[in-house]
């Protein structure tokens, strides 16, 4: 009886799991999808390549110091 009772919580626990991973790649996905689209916004932007210019070369500033 030991056995199938603890064979009974590792299902449940197994369960939990699975239902908390399900809804981690859920809430993911829809951070993802609201990053995606505040990302469109911005890109409708006025001075938004100017800004992305100096973005790209402050970054490869950093990688050239070795940051």
């Amino acid at each position: 009886m030991g056995v199938q009772k603890n064979i009974g919580r590792l299902k449940a626990k197994t369960e939990s799991l699975t239902e908390n991973l399900q809804k981690l790649i859920l809430e993911e996905k829809r951070t993802r999808d609201l990053v995606l689209g505040a990302l469109q916004i911005l890109k409708h932007m006025p001075g938004y390549e100017e800004a992305l210019s100096k973005i790209k070369e402050e970054h490869e500033r950093k990688q050239d110091k070795g940051d």
